[in-house]
């Protein structure tokens, strides 16, 4: 029975949205909250690349490169499990001095991920992992522990400011905010950028890298029934 009625209830509420929404009694408008978090975590990708006349060589070289990399990771304090191979791939290499094209030896490439825990580490990691024999890094993103929390409190601000913004649109033109009938969540993006607050993560023998802020954004798209 108590199935019944809330069938009964939501199809009521469907037939008078329907209503408002033919006769042109409702508004629409979008909001949008963004939260700034300093970055408390960051992931970087290192590689190696080989090349040799012979393939087996081509790939131990490879692998005794990378196992250095890994262990120099190791030694200064990152954990197995935050070190993931992403990449790995084995390709003839050509020569074009002839007519026709031939096979003049093999490049390996061979890619890992790392996420770092610690930011007072980074500096060292990178320059660790250059000194092992890396010849290839990139991907370095910032991210932060609380990225979660930060877009559920954004998405609560967007819902907020949608709702707002209907009343004021209602408000334009002389009537007022009355039922809502739809939330809808549009989109979330979680963006780094860089201004005055950025601090520098010092190294006696690296480059100072900036970590700047993280941007955690929501959009939300009210209806709202005018009256």
């Amino acid at each position: 029975m108590k199935k019944a009625i809330g069938l009964v209830l939501i199809l009521a509420l469907l037939t008078l949205s329907a209503a408002a929404l033919a006769d042109g009694s409702t508004v629409a408008a979008t909001g949008t909250a963004t939260v700034t978090l300093v970055p408390d975590m960051a992931s970087f990708s290192v590689g190696i690349t080989t090349q040799d006349a012979l393939i087996t060589t081509a790939q131990s070289a490879n692998s005794a490169a990378m196992q250095s990399v890994i262990d120099a990771l190791l030694a200064i304090g990152i954990v197995r499990e935050d070190i993931q191979t992403d990449y790995y791939s084995v390709y003839p290499v050509y020569s074009y001095d002839t007519a026709t094209p031939a096979v003049n030896g093999y490049e390996v490439s061979n890619t890992v991920s790392v996420i770092v825990r610690d930011l007072a580490q980074l500096p060292s990691l990178l320059d660790a992992a250059v000194e092992a024999g890396a010849n290839n890094v990139y991907s370095l993103n910032f991210q932060s522990s609380e990225q979660t929390a930060a877009y559920e409190q954004a998405l609560k601000a967007a819902a907020q400011d949608a709702l707002r913004k209907a009343a004021l649109i209602a408000q334009a033109t002389g009537r007022e905010a009355g039922e809502t009938l739809s939330l809808t969540e549009i989109s979330s993006a979680g963006n780094a950028y860089y201004d005055v607050r950025s601090y520098a993560l010092d190294s006696s023998y690296a480059a100072p890298i900036e970590s700047g802020l993280l941007s955690v954004s929501a959009q939300v798209q009210a209806i709202v029934e005018m009256k």
